[in-house]
């Protein structure tokens, strides 16, 4: 009887082989090309591709897959191993950071929404005399402010309008990288990181800007989310910490970020420095406990 149960057993196995999961091509804008028999295949909408799938994503090019439940999205140029990405993103959401990133976007919206306009008749004080049509920068804090509102209300498609409107009105640099800003985290509030980044990449955000810190948290999950980490590391590695000096938290997120970076771009030691640097920062916060327990697996 039992070699019976073993035979049978065994025949399941025969019959019912370890189930592989396929990547499914939800979307591409550009090109994206698979790697097979040594040779390069343009990839369309609903393609499959299999587990050990090796694709190359052309320039100005955006692409997103399903795999199981998770979304691999890919937002830069480059040649990317599908299941290494899944391995990848899996050690963040295995330390425990996915879920402290999964909520960034929505808590960016609602410190923007408490923030207050710093500039004089929305122009900096330091700027007022130079700018001589000064009702330009009123609307554009105008049709930021309205905006913020639609964002609050959920209402992406009109908060995207206004924002649009704010940059066409903008008056000065500093201006246009305002409304830039919030029209990439609108486009990252709808899951679109192709439109979000097109918009940031466009952004001169200048260190004395209240957005500073988090511009470059927005830009960094966005960075890293889509694998781009060669380009996230040096991106990161810009910042001046001593913006975040105020906010403690914020600078062990983009601590975090250029640890995983790092890590995933060759850059071993700086991505353990940056740990080190947000352990010391606060060791009892839930960052500095997903951070230690990424830390193990560097």
């Amino acid at each position: 009887m039992k070699k019976l149960i073993a035979l049978a057993g065994l025949l399941i196995i025969a019959v019912f082989p370890a189930i592989s999961l396929d990547f499914i091509t939800e979307y591409v804008d550009g090109i994206l090309d698979v790697k097979e028999s040594g040779s390069w295949y343009e990839v369309f909408i609903g393609d499959s591709l299999p587990e050990d799938a090796v694709v190359r994503l052309d320039e100005d090019s955006y692409a997103e897959f399903l795999y199981g439940n998770d979304t691999i999205k890919l937002s830069r140029a480059g040649t990317y191993e599908l299941k290494k990405l899944v391995g990848a993103k899996n050690d963040v959401a295995n330390a425990g950071m996915g879920s402290l990133f999964s909520g960034k976007f929505k808590t960016l919206l609602q410190e923007d929404s408490n923030k207050t306009q710093t500039t004089v008749g929305g122009v900096r004080a330091a700027e007022a005399e130079t700018v001589t049509v000064d009702w330009m920068s009123s609307e554009t804090a105008e049709l930021i402010s309205d905006g913020k509102s639609a964002l609050e209300e959920g209402d992406l498609e009109e908060a995207e309008s206004y924002f649009s409107e704010a940059y066409d009105y903008a008056a000065d640099l500093y201006e246009e990288s305002e409304a830039l800003y919030f029209l990439g985290l609108t486009a990252a509030l709808g899951g679109n990181y192709a439109d979000a980044l097109t918009n940031l990449d466009m952004a001169d955000v200048e260190d004395d800007s209240e957005y500073y810190t988090d511009f470059y948290l927005l830009k960094g999950q966005l960075l890293v989310e889509s694998f781009a980490y060669d380009e996230a590391f040096s991106f990161l590695e810009d910042y001046d910490v001593s913006a975040g000096k105020n906010t403690p938290q914020k600078l062990q997120d983009i601590y975090f970020m250029i640890a995983v970076a790092g890590n995933n771009s060759g850059n071993k030691n700086a991505a353990q420095t940056a740990i080190n640097k947000l352990i010391a920062l606060d060791p009892g916060s839930e960052t500095a406990k997903a951070a230690k327990s990424y830390k193990n697996n560097l």
